[in-house]
């Protein structure tokens, strides 16, 4: 028999029981949420014993305390979130919003940043200061030209990689505190785990619960050609396409001004094409919280039904729900392991 359970902390107060929870975390962003819904009145408990009286619960605790949430079932519990409290809705029920490591970015200052940069330094750059730590990873080696930081956060440095490769950069938390940034798409058409990430198994009709959302994508149905250039200080101009398609329907074009070396635009631009198409699945599944499963899982799929559905995808997207109507998580999948050979 499985029974659910939770552990939640908010600042100093361990709670044991909620009325729900919903947890969102993406591989596209590296902004995860939770929200916790609370009685607006509870009672301390302490060494075993409950105080007397009751006390306002949305008093007890304030913006940047500390959040860790844990599911699961028997008491056999995962740590699904941790992070900050960002903003607490004083109604009832009383309903807390949590923010993970990215609101730690948010109020990073940041020292004068400019010229010509590497990633890795101004990702470091951009969680330097931060008491609680952050590690980076990031095995990517490209500079960026023309970089002027001054006044700003961490934040604003992570949306700004983003921006200069034209969204080509894939950049979210591994865990609460490992800052994970690199090409994703490209590696994984090849069938490259980069992220080196668990694989966990679904089989249809069995632990998955609701599978009608999943679409079938090809990378044949609407294949894209990227071009990418950049003229250089010296009057130089570069520009690589992808050939990640042969045949084309569509064209992307686009000036990627803090890119300076032809090498690192054509692996942008087959970044760019199959991040726009591969062969995979658009939609979600609904599971059970076991097995546990984050943004970057490897997912293995079977289904007796169309045996030739089954095959390793991306879990791109995680939505945890949790309260007294059940638990459940909604996986977004994406493309397939390999569908590039």
């Amino acid at each position: 028999m499985f029974v659910l359970a939770s552990d939640i902390t908010i600042g100093r107060f361990r709670f044991s029981g909620v009325n729900a929870v919903r947890i969102k975390r993406s591989i596209h962003s590296i902004v995860e949420t939770a929200t916790i819904t609370l009685p607006s009145i509870s009672k301390i408990a302490a060494n075993g014993k409950v105080r007397p009286g009751t006390i306002i619960t949305g008093h007890q605790f304030s913006e940047g305390d500390q959040v860790v949430i844990k599911l699961g079932y028997n008491d056999q519990l995962k740590t699904e979130f941790r992070g900050f409290v960002k903003h607490r809705s004083l109604k009832m029920p009383l309903e807390v919003e949590c923010e993970g490591y990215s609101w730690l970015l948010r109020r990073n200052r940041i020292q004068e940043v400019s010229g010509t940069v590497k990633l890795k330094d101004l990702l470091e750059n951009a969680v330097s200061g931060i008491n609680s730590r952050i590690s980076v990873q990031c095995d990517l080696d490209i500079e960026f030209s023309n970089v002027n930081f001054k006044d700003e956060c961490g934040f604003d440095i992570i949306n700004s990689i983003s921006r200069y490769t034209d969204e080509n950069l894939t950049c979210f938390f591994i865990h609460p505190d490992r800052l994970w940034c690199g090409l994703l798409y490209s590696p994984y058409a090849e069938g490259k785990n980069v992220l080196n990430l668990p694989l966990v198994k679904y089989r249809m009709g069995y632990n998955v619960i609701h599978d009608n959302s999943l679409k079938e994508q090809s990378a044949e149905s609407d294949p894209i050609q990227v071009k990418y250039s950049n003229k250089l200080p010296d009057g130089t101009k570069i520009s690589q396409t992808s050939d990640a398609f042969k045949i084309y329907v569509h064209t992307h074009s686009k000036i990627l001004k803090q890119i300076k070396e032809s090498p690192m635009l054509k692996r942008l631009a087959q970044e760019k094409a199959y991040q726009s198409n591969y062969t995979g699945y658009e939609g979600h599944i609904n599971a059970f919280l076991e097995p546990y499963v984050e943004p970057g899982y490897y997912v293995y799929l079977s289904d007796s039904r169309y045996p030739e559905r089954n095959g390793v995808y991306l879990a791109e997207s995680t939505d945890v729900s949790y309260g007294i109507s059940g638990a459940r998580r909604k996986i977004e999948i994406g493309p397939r392991s390999g569908f590039a050979k």
